[in-house]
Order: structure tokens, then C-alpha cells, then sequence
């Protein structure tokens, strides 16, 4: 979190820079998309977003230290979407050397066009214009060279809005409550990890604010529950959300008692959560479900298994050794 002092620092000093660029209004949905600045295109063609035929997800992160997840799923919407008009470009803050290098070592699995930043120049716009402080972030431009959503590059949102525009279906009103659920969600994490004294009544405040959405009830819930930076869990809320979610009658029960079982299974009820994971499995509607539902029990299977062999081991230390090798 930016300090207040330093948010008014900063606000005087752009004053001075961009005074009328500063004064406006948070950029909106539909708005024009700030052109692309670099120092070099390190891998692919360079992009220039103008109308045409293409469309753009824009993402800026710091490359060096992406994760497989990140590297995977771009690269994936890439080759999906590629034939449709979607070119991914990551703008990343490392310098040229460091990119080239990342780009010698794993660029195989890396399809999409790489671009060092010049001087943050492409950051700083996107991040004054659309007031999206946070890192990493990415933009879905169209083809007509507006930004139609933003938000974090691992968002299941940004592959359903992709979807949509490829298909010609993108609703502006569906997405920006889409964008606005997410914001609420970072949010609220912020002061959970932070364990503020104010992320009770977050977690009240996003509750009425879903109350007649399941999908994001069970995304709160599932956040609250398996967020590895939040020290002390809101299960209470986590659990209000899931009846809540429970009560609506076009909830996909599936989606409700799979998130319950994880719920119970963070929260020191291993065995119950187990048990749920399993009850829900008989409620699958399709193949993919029951793949989900299956792993999250063989992941659970695996934990609780792994929990008891540590405490045979503590209490006999001889019985979790390993056996010596024979002799030959």
C-alpha cells in the first residue's frame, strides 16, 4: 500500500508534468488505448496498436520473476486465440539484457511478443489513465483500439473477455461489473493479508455486494480460504458466502460444494472437507467438472496421507526412516 504522503508527492509532482493530463477522470471502459513505448523488442514483431483487424492483451510484469502459471497461460491464450486476431505483448520493467537472457533460457514456451519498457514510460500511462496501481496488470484492447477490460493477467476474466471479443459477443455493462467485482476482491485480500482491522467489514461490504451472485460468492469464499499471504482466514465469511451462494436456485451446486469442501478443508477439517470433495463428485454435469472434482480430492488425499506418515514419524522416529541399502 502507497503511503498517503507519498500519494500527494506524487500527485504535485505529476501536476507539474502533465497538469491537464492528471486533472481528468480516471480512464473508463471504452477509452482510447495510451501507444506502446519501448527500448526494444526483444521477441516477436513490434506492435503498434491502432484499428484494424487485430486485437491486443497488454501485460505489464516484471518478467524475470514471472511463474510458470503466468508464462503458461499467456502463451496459451496466444496460440488459442492467434487465429482470431489476438497478439499478446508482455512489457516488462527488466532491462534488454535481462529479457534476452529470459528469452534464450525459456523462450520456446514463451509465445507471445516481449518488449522492455522505455524508462516506464508505457507503464506510467496505463497505470495514470486507467488508475491501476498494481502489479502485474493487463489490458484487453480491441480491434478498434480501445481498452475494453483490465485487471490481473491470471484472471479467469481476462480469458472469458478475450473469448467474448473473438466472438464477437463482448458486453461493456457485463464487463465492467466483472472489472468491479475484481477490484473489490483486491481490495478486500489487501487488508486480509495486512490483517487490517477494517477487513471484517470488507468482507460484509462484498457480501452484499454478491448476494445474488453465486459464481462470486464462491469466489470469495475459495480466496478467503486458499489466499497463502492471509495469516488469519475469515472462514466465518467465507461460510456466510457459501450459503448464501447456496440459496440461489440457478447455483451450480457442484461449484457451491466443491468450494465448501475446500473451505472445510483449510480451515482444520481435513477429513470433512475430504468428505464433502467426495459427496460432490456424485453432482458432477460434465467430464471437465468431474476431472476438477477428481483432482481436488486426489489432492486432498495426498495432504491428509502425507500429514499422517509426519506424525508416525514424530512419534517413532525408527518407523519414517529409510531402511539401509542391502549389501551386494
Amino acid at each position: 500500500m502507497i503511503p498517503k504522503c507519498s500519494v500527494l508527492l506524487m500527485g504535485l509532482l505529476l501536476a507539474l508534468v502533465c497538469p491537464r493530463s492528471f486533472a481528468q477522470k480516471p480512464g473508463q471502459l471504452g477509452d482510447a488505448a495510451p501507444p506502446l513505448s519501448v527500448t526494444e523488442w526483444v521477441k516477436g514483431k513490434p506492435v503498434h496498436i491502432q484499428p484494424g483487424t487485430n486485437f491486443y492483451a497488454v501485460v505489464f510484469c516484471t518478467l524475470s520473476r514471472a511463474n510458470e502459471a503466468a508464462i503458461t497461460n499467456l502463451s496459451g491464450l496466444q496460440k488459442k486465440y492467434q487465429d482470431r486476431g489476438l497478439i499478446v505483448v508482455v512489457i516488462s520493467d527488466d532491462p534488454p539484457t535481462t529479457l534476452r537472457d529470459a528469452v534464450q533460457v525459456r523462450g520456446a514456451e514463451m509465445d507471445f511478443t516481449i518488449a522492455a519498457d522505455d524508462i516506464r514510460k508505457t507503464t506510467s500511462a496505463y497505470q495514470f489513465a486507467f488508475r491501476q496501481w498494481m502489479s502485474p496488470r493487463a489490458y484487453l484492447v480491441d480491434s478498434a483500439g480501445k481498452v475494453v477490460w483490465y485487471g490481473h493477467p491470471l484472471s479467469d476474466d481476462l480469458a472469458s473477455v478475450i473469448a467474448d471479443v473473438a466472438a464477437g459477443r463482448y458486453n461493456p455493462d457485463q464487463t465492467r461489473k466483472l472489472v468491479a467485482n475484481a477490484e473489490q476482491m483486491e481490495g478486500y485480500l489487501q487488508l486480509a493479508r495486512h490483517d487490517d482491522p477494517k477487513v471484517g467489514q470488507a468482507g460484509r461490504i462484498l457480501l452484499t455486494a454478491r448476494t445474488n451472485d453465486s459464481v462470486a460468492l464462491c469466489d470469495l469464499a475459495f480466496r478467503i480460504a486458499t489466499d497463502p499471504l492471509i495469516g488469519k482466514p475469515d472462514f466465518v465469511i467465507a461460510n456466510l458466502a457459501l450459503d448464501r451462494a447456496g440459496q440461489i436456485a440457478t447455483t451450480n451446486g457442484t461449484d457451491v460444494a466443491v468450494t465448501r469442501a475446500i473451505v472445510l478443508f483449510k480451515s482444520g477439517q481435513p477429513e470433512a472437507g475430504l468428505a464433502c470433495a467426495k459427496k460432490a463428485l456424485a453432482t458432477v454435469r460434465s467430464e471437465v467438472e468431474k476431472g476438477e472434482v477428481t483432482t481436488c480430492i486426489r489432492d486432498m488425499e495426498a495432504v491428509i496421507a502425507a500429514g499422517k506418515a509426519g506424525s508416525a514419524s514424530a512419534s517413532n522416529p525408527a518407523a519414517g526412516a529409510n531402511p539401509a541399502p542391502a549389501k551386494p
